[in-house]
């Protein structure tokens, strides 16, 4: 069946012309963008780099230059908020770090009776998932390490591992209880 919209909306396409000459304008548009959301012009740039560079992977479904502009300025925001939410993830990461060194005596007695109590609770563990625990979280190794070591399917590991964490989960809370 012919349809007349689907021919209007090809016809309305953005051409690379079109799009190339908008690109200027667009691209000082998302540096004040980012700019507005604190960050240097350098990282601005970056930025922008980053929108012009999804822009054009999307400019064949562009329609018109309305579309174009609303399209890169949700881009840019959104690039913002993602780039802003991977640099503070990893600075709560170093806060949260630091409260555990503390000069205070009593946070060391603390902190050094927890961790007594969770090796002897690791090794409380049965033998498989005592010893998966240890080479995931201790001795940092990947799955598939473990499962070459032990012999054992890789889901196996993730399985054995997930029921020692949940394990070891419950004895805490058990313990935070008393």
């Amino acid at each position: 069946m012919f349809n007349l919209q689907w021919v209007v909306r090809f016809i309305d396409k953005m051409t690379q012309e079109e799009f190339t000459h908008k690109v200027s304008e667009i691209r000082t548009k998302a540096v004040s963008i980012a700019e507005r959301f604190g960050y240097s012009t350098d990282d601005a740039e970056d930025i922008a780099q980053d929108v012009m560079l999804k822009l054009w992977s999307l400019h064949r479904q562009f329609t018109d230059a309305t579309h174009l502009n609303a399209s890169a300025i949700i881009t840019t925001k959104r690039t913002c908020i993602d780039r802003w939410r991977t640099t503070h993830r990893y600075k709560n990461l170093d806060e949260a770090t630091s409260l555990i060194d503390d000069d205070m005596p009593y946070v060391q007695l603390e902190y050094a009776e927890l961790e007594q109590w969770l090796y002897k609770q690791i090794d409380s563990l049965p033998s498989t998932s005592g010893m998966i625990l240890r080479m995931r979280q201790l001795e940092r190794r990947e799955v598939s390490e473990i499962a070459d070591i032990l012999g054992i399917q890789p889901s196996s590991v993730s399985t054995l591992l997930s029921r020692a964490r949940n394990e070891l989960l419950n004895k805490l809370k058990r313990r935070n209880l008393q």
